[in-house]
């Protein structure tokens, strides 16, 4: 169960990662203007929450051992790069 739930935590925070960097794609672009300064002043607060929460949510995990962390989290991360392409192609109609 504790394997399961850190997939599932893993999956999450994949997937947050990779959504928001589609969403500040857009408004972060080649001619820096002013629109690019405020993208990059709502981001980082976001990243920071979302480091701040998955460390709080981690701690719990440290009987695992970091090699099965890293090969639990390589099929995540394959999964959620689906998941986050999928959806952005189905919802958002992303191509």
């Amino acid at each position: 169960m504790e394997y399961f739930r850190y997939s599932f935590y893993q999956f999450i925070l994949f997937c947050s990662f990779f959504m928001l960097n589609i969403i500040f794609n857009h408004y972060v672009s080649d001619p820096f203007t002013s629109v690019d300064t405020i993208a990059i002043l709502i981001g980082i607060p976001v990243v920071f929450l979302i480091l701040l929460l998955q460390s709080k949510l981690y701690k719990r995990f440290d009987s695992i051992k970091m090699w099965k962390k890293i090969m639990i989290s390589i099929p995540i991360l394959i999964i959620s790069i689906s998941f986050v392409g999928y959806m952005g192609y189905m919802v958002f109609g992303f191509r």
